[in-house]
């Protein structure tokens, strides 16, 4: 594996550095360069916007990895991946696996981002857009992975891989990390009632309007007008929410080990993901893994796999439909087990491995 920046021990990652300059390779270029960084200037236009560039200062076509490779397969590479050295120089089967929408945009990461977005960045975003489209219209061994079939539509309908084929692979969850905890015990520990409504909400930001908290917010408020049962909310991530709250919130912040996000997901009765959009939608499979019933809208995995055995849907942006979702799972009983064995089959890396191994067979012949 080839990173920009090795954050493990493993002896199979390897970090690479910067072997290109886009100010040039003479002493006063790369002083410069290095200075700018180091202080924080902006000499390169491209820096001055704070999203993803498809032009860095890594030409990984050198890098001995890729040259010895037989398959490539690139998952999350902005601001690494250098769109015009590699897919000029590169001539091996790559497989691109689309972790967000950033590959097929300019240097937005979203297309929400861009609708809202646009206006400020229209020159520098078209002129990203067209040099993503014309580096990857020179590789003539390009096959995409979605992580969804949500995805799968917006890779085919994108301009910068229209005519390529296109695999739906999900991420894999390892069950034996996320697993059920005795739901009484996982709610003595943080201290809430047995006979409490809890629902569980996680998010690296509180705040990221795609996640929808604050319309979860809004729908936990409606149901506390209709019930005198004690309705908890447990919030994980950073909170940088300032919003209406709804009574019985509690942030827990930042949660680094699996076994406190299990414990959060087993002490809830179930567990909201009103996202506006998600490529996959990792924690809607961890919940279930953890044999929580979910209530999610049609994003990324969720309409494939959210069923009556298992939770609920909801449409987008619909606060009351959302209440109307979350009362429903609410009064109703699961088989917390059986919630589990269907997600756990669904995801076991074993299984997902075993149709990368397939793909990587397939495009090498």
């Amino acid at each position: 594996m080839l990173v920009a920046f090795k954050r493990t021990d493993l002896d199979t990652v390897f970090q690479a550095v910067p072997n290109q300059y886009m100010w040039g390779t003479g002493g006063a270029a790369m002083f410069l360069q290095k200075a700018a960084r180091r202080f924080g200037i902006c000499l390169n236009r491209y820096d001055r916007v704070h999203y993803s560039m498809p032009v860095t200062p890594y030409d990984l076509s050198e890098h001995p990895l890729v040259q010895e490779a037989d398959v490539i397969n690139l998952h999350f590479v902005a601001d690494f991946l250098d769109y015009e050295s590699f897919f000029r120089n590169v001539r091996k089967p790559i497989v691109w696996t689309m972790r967000d929408e950033n590959p097929g945009l300019g240097g937005f990461h979203y297309t929400s981002d861009k609708e809202e977005f646009y206006p400020y960045f229209a020159e520098i975003e078209d002129e990203f857009a067209a040099i993503k489209k014309r580096a990857v219209a020179e590789c003539e061994r390009l096959h995409i992975v979605a992580l969804s079939q949500n995805m799968r539509g917006y890779c085919t309908q994108s301009a910068c891989f229209a005519g390529r084929p296109v695999t739906v692979i999900p991420n894999a969850i390892n069950a034996a990390d996320f697993r059920p905890y005795c739901r009484n015990e996982a709610r003595k520990y943080l201290g809430i009632g047995e006979n409490d409504a809890v629902i569980a909400f996680v998010s690296c930001a509180i705040g990221d309007e795609r996640k929808g908290f604050a319309d979860l917010a809004l729908a936990v408020q409606r149901l506390q007008a209709k019930t005198s049962v004690p309705l908890n909310v447990l919030c994980v991530g950073t909170n940088d929410y300032s919003g209406p709250l709804p009574r019985g919130c509690r942030f827990l912040g930042h949660i680094a080990t699996v076994d406190q996000l299990s414990t959060v997901y087993s002490a809830a009765d179930v567990f909201a993901a009103p996202s506006y959009q998600e490529s996959f939608g990792k924690t809607v499979v961890e919940a279930l893994c953890c044999g929580t019933p979910v209530v999610s809208t049609p994003v990324g995995i969720a309409p494939e796999i959210i069923n009556e055995r298992n939770g609920a849907l909801c449409r987008v942006g619909d606060i009351a439909d959302l209440a109307r979702a979350l009362q429903h799972v609410l009064e109703r009983t699961y088989d917390k087990e059986a919630i589990r064995q269907e997600a756990r089959t669904a995801f076991r890396p074993a299984a997902v491995a075993e149709k990368y191994i397939k793909l990587y067979q397939e495009v090498n012949k």
